[in-house]
């Protein structure tokens, strides 16, 4: 065969540049969800650590219970 006879029609062209898409799109969804699912692991276990240490972060914004006394007015 001679290089001038492997010419691709547009059609060709066409279904090749999709396939190659639509797996390039597969591919990184798959490696979006496994790097998500790395990161999260790996906040869960510093998570676990802080709590099973005694120190963990602290939410300032949540309301805190806190014991009221009663002053008596005489």
């Amino acid at each position: 065969m001679q290089p001038s006879e492997m010419v691709m029609n547009p059609k060709q062209v066409f279904l090749s540049v999709l396939i190659f898409g639509v797996a390039g799109l597969l591919l990184f969804m798959y490696l979006q969800v496994w790097i998500e699912e790395q990161h999260t692991g790996r906040l869960e276990k510093r998570r676990e650590q802080k709590a099973t240490s005694g120190w963990g972060p602290v939410n300032y914004l949540q309301p805190v219970a806190r014991i009221e006394t009663q002053v008596s007015h005489a």
